[in-house]
């Protein structure tokens, strides 16, 4: 795959078709029905419901395809960026509403415990038993229907994953269909994004800031492998950076991700409030690898995204627009270094 190449030569210097279809937004199954997080919500869906969007528990508020009871729905609803007050319980929101919050769900708790998937049933089930080798051996609430130790579930939960791994081939889908010109996927989920969003003004220099509320997923534009991160959990101006003489350790991208491509595309996301990966990470296009923040050098919760080949930074609208309208656009002859703006 020539990415940088079919970028330059076929998306900027001619009309570029793209006939794409994103698993993060798009004519998908669902925005996280893609690589391994797929599998794992297409485990839960199965076990917790058999795949039923819309059922409710009886004698209990649990409701949708996850089973969340209500005040779970509404904590991990907001950490996703979803209204409660338009859907405030699980049943009432669309399939991939429902998988949007479940992928928030389940991205932090590997985030939390070293990507270790054996974690997820403990804690989906009784998250009391997660390091309590008694309580995982005892069938947590039977007056609630429980008839399963946590062990029990947890060896069903792994086998289930395991067989669903299996059908796969060893090759979990990607989040985004793949063009001749190479892979790409949208930054965020589809039903947040415009063109008037994307063809905005923003900085004097070459990037794109996309105002998103905290916790929002951000995807991978297209893939490589993690070649930087940065973790400085803190906004710039709350705690005085903004000044002649800033406090040691000040980092403008906060919590942020670098990937580089082979090609020589170097994609970066910053003003996280969570990374899902880590250096060395091989990345897929449309993985999940981070959630929107308001770190570093931030005024206003969003991302920061900016792309840069052999060092040099052009402006990413014309991409992102054409990968919006998931048809065509007018290229030019060098991708444009400043404005930014279309």
């Amino acid at each position: 795959m020539r990415l940088i190449a079919a970028f330059l030569a076929t998306c900027v210097m001619s009309v570029l078709s793209i006939p794409l279809v994103f698993a993060n937004g798009g004519p998908a199954t669902s925005p996280y029905a893609c690589g391994r997080l797929g599998v794992i919500l297409d485990t839960i869906r199965t076990l917790e419901s058999g795949g039923d969007y819309t059922i409710r528990a009886r004698g209990a508020s649990a409701a949708g395809a996850y089973q969340y009871i209500t005040s779970t729905w509404r904590h991990w609803a907001d950490e996703a960026g979803v209204s409660t007050e338009l859907y405030p319980t699980a049943d009432t929101a669309p399939p991939h509403i429902q998988d949007r919050v479940a992928g928030a769900n389940v991205s932090a708790i590997l985030a939390d415990n070293d990507n270790l998937i054996e974690v997820v049933p403990v804690i989906w089930y009784y998250p009391a038993a997660l390091g309590n080798p008694e309580i995982m051996d005892q069938i947590p609430m039977p007056s609630a229907g429980n008839v399963l130790t946590v062990r029990e579930y947890q060896t069903r939960w792994l086998d289930t994953y395991n067989e669903k791994l299996a059908a796969t081939d060893g090759e979990t889908p990607t989040c985004a269909a793949t063009d001749v010109t190479g892979e790409w996927a949208l930054p965020l989920p589809r039903e947040i994004l415009t063109v008037e969003m994307l063809s905005a003004p923003h900085h004097t220099y070459p990037a794109l800031d996309l105002m998103v509320p905290v916790g929002t997923p951000v995807f991978a534009i297209t893939g490589g492998r993690v070649d930087r991160v940065t973790n400085w959990n803190y906004n710039w101006w709350a705690v005085g950076c903004g000044v002649s003489r800033p406090p040691a350790g000040c980092q403008s991208c906060g919590i942020g991700i670098t990937i580089q491509h082979p090609d020589g595309l170097r994609h970066t996301y910053c003003h996280n409030s969570r990374n899902h990966v880590t250096v060395g990470d091989e990345i897929a296009p449309g993985q999940h690898i981070a959630d929107s923040g308001n770190t570093g050098r931030s005024g206003a919760a969003h991302l920061h995204l900016e792309m840069r080949v052999d060092g040099r930074r052009f402006c990413p609208q014309q991409l992102m627009v054409a990968l919006v309208g998931g048809n065509q656009f007018a290229g030019v002859a060098n991708p444009p270094t400043q404005g930014c703006s279309f």
